[in-house]
């Protein structure tokens, strides 16, 4: 699967931030920066990139000041084998629930994450006025 097809949806958080959903397969293996080891499987990441409007390119922020949150990925379904229709349905709940799924990463607090954790599993379907409640 190539980058682009991982996108689900971006959306402008301020001027010159942006932030993309993507949702995609994982092998696992070896996180060479912390030495965990990360599980094979579905995720979903959330990421922030600068980039002003009109121009090409983005910056990934990563590092940079202070952290911005609901940025990360969460493993939604491990896999011991590769499952498309896995992959395809959390990415469909994640198109459908997109402006609620950036409004909880707005949040970025313990019961937003509860709150997408639940979303990107389909154990409940977000009802918009509760959004960060």
């Amino acid at each position: 699967m190539a980058v682009k097809d991982r996108l689900v949806h971006t959306k402008r958080i301020s001027p010159q931030e942006i932030r993309e959903l993507d949702v995609y397969y994982d092998k696992g293996g070896m996180n060479y920066f912390n030495y965990t080891t990360k599980p094979k499987g579905i995720f979903f990441s959330s990421t922030v990139y600068e980039h002003e409007e009109g121009l090409t390119w983005k910056t990934l922020k990563v590092g940079l000041g202070e952290s911005k949150p609901g940025v990360g990925y969460i493993c939604v379904v491990p896999l011991t084998n590769y499952r498309p229709t896995a992959l395809r349905e959390v990415r469909e709940r994640v198109e459908a629930h997109a402006e609620a799924i950036h409004a909880l990463c707005d949040v970025g607090d313990a019961a937003a994450l509860e709150q997408l954790k639940a979303i990107l599993t389909g154990a409940v379907v977000p009802a918009t006025a509760e959004v960060g409640a």
